[in-house]
């Protein structure tokens, strides 16, 4: 296999774990429409945070495990 279709597949797996793990970590975290309403910034960081967490958890299943 290529290394350029290989790293193609990790990002691709690695995008559809993000895409999964940020919203249940977001949900867990009560990161809610309410809270974007009502406090923006706060929304960001804390959406920041889950997506920093998600990415960490995504690097050790992908790259490290």
């Amino acid at each position: 296999m290529c290394v350029r279709k290989h790293c193609a597949e990790i990002d691709e797996a690695a995008r559809n774990r993000m895409e999964l793990i940020v919203p249940e970590l977001a949900k867990r975290n009560g990161v809610t429409e309410k809270l974007k309403a009502e406090n923006q910034m706060g929304w960001v960081r804390q959406m920041n945070a889950c997506k920093a967490q998600a990415e960490a958890i995504v690097k050790f299943e992908l790259i490290y495990d």
